[in-house]
């Protein structure tokens, strides 16, 4: 969602690369970018939180997804992000996890690059994802292997 016209074509094509392995590579997770400018007093972590928990899913699909979706927010007010992630993902992706994440697009999202940013971060939560899941499937594996 890029409702001012922040991003350039190939900025929102460049995002698209980055968000479409991820969604391939992990089918149940959907990833959304939300770029704008915020009150300046709105935390894009609770606006993100609202907007992610609050609104009305546009139809069943998308519904169905909501509990593995990301919500990236970008506000351009104060150059700051924040991820919001559906109550599927939780057990994976703890603060600790995404905090490395919002920081790989920090120092762009400080000087206005939003597009790239929001790569960088998407990138290293796509990383984040894969380790999650490779820990996940490992431990699920030792789970049910008989003991001797």
């Amino acid at each position: 969602m890029d409702v001012e016209g922040c991003l350039s074509a190939a900025e929102r094509a460049a995002i698209d690369r980055v968000a479409e392995p991820l969604e391939q590579a992990m089918p149940q997770v959907r990833v959304h970018v939300c770029i704008g400018q915020l009150h300046a007093d709105t935390d894009p972590r609770e606006f993100g939180f609202w907007l992610f928990n609050a609104s009305v899913p546009p139809d069943r699909e998308a519904a169905i997804h909501r509990p593995w979706s990301i919500l990236l927010v970008i506000d351009r007010g104060s150059r700051r992000a924040s991820c919001t992630i559906g109550y599927g993902l939780d057990p994976f992706l703890g603060d600790h996890l995404l905090r490395p994440c919002l920081e790989a697009g920090a120092r762009d999202f400080s000087k206005g690059n939003f597009g790239s940013g929001a790569v960088r971060c998407l990138g290293k939560l796509h990383q984040a994802l894969q380790r999650a899941r490779n820990h996940a499937e490992s431990a699920a594996a030792n789970a049910v292997r008989p003991r001797r």
